[in-house]
């Protein structure tokens, strides 16, 4: 991580915010870009064991209504067995001075892979052909940003595909570290997920996120997302 990413962190704690447009169509502003990634392994925060499940209390997630209960709004993905759910996931052709651009992101699908209770899991395809997930990159964004998310959703509310968007550069120029760039893909794989942005910094979804590892409240929020579909699940095709 390199000094304008550090400068940049305690500003951008204060930029990230969540926009919807629309019922069908979601966008999610990231990571505020120049949101620093100003992570060193000693930033991140410990971790409990993420395939421990146990009933959580309200204040110990950031979703939610305050019944406790999952918040309606926030899209999902249809889960329709007992087995986790595959999104498949397909990269653009990476920056070509950067042909090992996606390997942080790689690393961030693993890691909320390792999550138990969440009825998805995150894996790569090499077809271009209707992927559930498909990241892009760009040199840089207009406004200060390092990723984007766009949802789409189907006739019942449902998620049916999403784009993540990272940038390369930030503002100036400068390169993102691959630092910087695994924490922008953390958070974006979070709202992918359906996460909206907490507003604890110790948090992965915190705009300002500069932690390379989920926090428990990352883990029992993306849980607590699902809980109630538990009761809803379709056997159907």
């Amino acid at each position: 991580m390199n000094t304008k990413e550090n400068q940049i962190l305690e500003s951008a704690r204060h930029l990230g915010h969540l926009r919807r447009t629309g019922w069908r169509r979601a966008v999610v502003v990231g990571v505020a870009a120049w949101v620093a990634m100003a992570a060193s392994p000693a930033a991140a925060t410990a971790q409990a064991d993420y395939t421990d499940q146990a009933v959580v209390p309200s204040p110990q997630v950031y979703v939610g209504s305050p019944d406790g209960g999952p918040e309606p709004t926030l899209p999902l993905w249809r889960t329709t067995t007992d087995e986790r759910r595959t999104l498949w996931v397909y990269f653009l052709e990476p920056p070509p001075e950067r042909p090992h651009f996606w390997d942080q992101t790689l690393r961030a699908m693993e890691t909320w892979n390792e999550v138990g209770g969440v009825p998805l899991r995150f894996q790569r395809t090499r077809s271009a052909q209707s992927p559930d997930v498909e990241f892009r990159w760009i040199r840089q964004f207009e406004a200060h940003q390092a990723g984007t998310t766009d949802w789409e959703t189907g006739g019942e509310g449902w998620l049916s595909s999403a784009v993540v968007t990272l940038a390369t550069q930030h503002e100036g120029g400068t390169s993102m570290s691959d630092e910087f760039v695994l924490l922008v893909a953390l958070h974006e794989l979070g709202h992918v997920i359906g996460l909206p942005h907490s507003d604890d910094p110790s948090d992965v979804m915190h705009p300002g996120n500069r932690n390379m590892a989920l926090s428990d409240r990352d883990v029992r929020s993306a849980r607590q997302l699902y809980e109630r579909l538990e009761s809803e699940k379709v056997t159907g095709p």
